[in-house]
């Protein structure tokens, strides 16, 4: 049994086959019932209709892409701009709600930046002093609520790891931290991150220690 098509270009296909079958065999399907002029009728409104609607999705469709440039350059003209004023203004937030660019607003919705400088500072038997500079406080960057601090443990021999980042994890709230009962005898990769209800930082990382 024929299947009746779904597809619109193939419903007007088979309409236009069917009134030409209709009008050349009038004895078979006489009019009345078989209105092949009204089914041609219908098939050709449907057709027009079409290619309007077709025509203005592509005009859309060209005034989407024109607006999505435009905007691209209003974005860029736009970071620009702010940026300069942040430059100019050192993050000055009375000055840049001149321009209602609210910096605390802004960062209300931003994990931290990366910290700074980390380093061990004193290592001693299962002891490593860690101290490290905040992030720096810039437009990008959220508030740091606190600090995480990771490691890794590698076997000194095949440098394969025993403990992976995430396993063992400090939380501080300050720049210096003293960690004690850590592993000896292997080679450890201290992390720190600065954290806030948005998320993490990109971590910063020491140099391997062996304790």
């Amino acid at each position: 049994m024929p299947r009746f098509p779904d597809n619109k270009n193939e419903i007007l296909i088979l309409a236009g086959r069917v009134a030409a079958g209709i009008g050349s065999h009038p004895g078979d399907y006489p009019n009345p019932p078989f209105d092949a002029g009204s089914l041609s009728a219908f098939a050709s409104e449907a057709t027009a209709i079409m290619g309007q609607r077709q025509s203005k999705e592509a005009e859309a469709k060209g005034l989407l892409e024109q607006e999505d440039a435009k905007m691209a350059e209003v974005t860029g003209e736009l970071r620009r701009l702010i940026r300069i004023a942040e430059a100019i203004h050192r993050n000055d937030a009375a000055k840049l709600q001149e321009i209602d660019w609210d910096i605390h607003a802004q960062r209300k919705h931003l994990a931290p930046g990366a910290v700074r400088n980390l380093e061990a500072v004193h290592e001693g038997a299962g002891t490593v002093t860690l101290e490290w500079k905040a992030p720096a406080r810039n437009a990008s960057s959220g508030r740091t609520s606190a600090y995480k601090i990771a490691r890794e443990i590698r076997a000194l021999d095949t440098r394969q790891a025993i403990e992976e980042f995430g396993v063992w994890e400090s939380i501080t709230f300050k720049t210096k931290a003293t960690l004690e009962n850590q592993p000896r005898g292997a080679e450890i990769i201290y992390r720190v991150t600065a954290s806030n209800r948005n998320g993490d930082s990109p971590p910063e990382q020491t140099q391997r220690l062996v304790l």
